[in-house]
């Protein structure tokens, strides 16, 4: 092997690292989003207590639940992560 191949090598090692972290980091912010979603939709066609079960069964905290008429605005905390969704009857 060349200097050359042996560059190209390490140069292509480290773009899929570095593409493998931000794929990571974008699947755990989906996956907020979606839980945050899934936390909006059991407090309006259930109750707190659901939303409640719910984010105890994801693993989450809810941050807040605010109403405003019928819109209800659920901000939850996934690990380092912070994720809104809104949601209506």
């Amino acid at each position: 092997m060349t200097i050359l191949s042996l560059w190209w090598w390490a140069i292509t090692a480290v773009g899929v690292v570095c593409i493998l972290g931000v794929t990571s980091r974008y699947g755990d912010i989906a996956r907020a989003q979606n839980n945050a979603d899934a936390i909006a939709l059991a407090y309006v066609s259930r109750d707190l207590a659901s939303a409640k079960k719910l984010a105890d069964a994801l693993h989450i905290n809810i941050a807040q639940i605010t109403t405003d008429g019928p819109v209800v605005t659920v901000i939850i905390r996934s690990g380092s992560l912070t994720a809104t969704a809104l949601a209506s009857p």
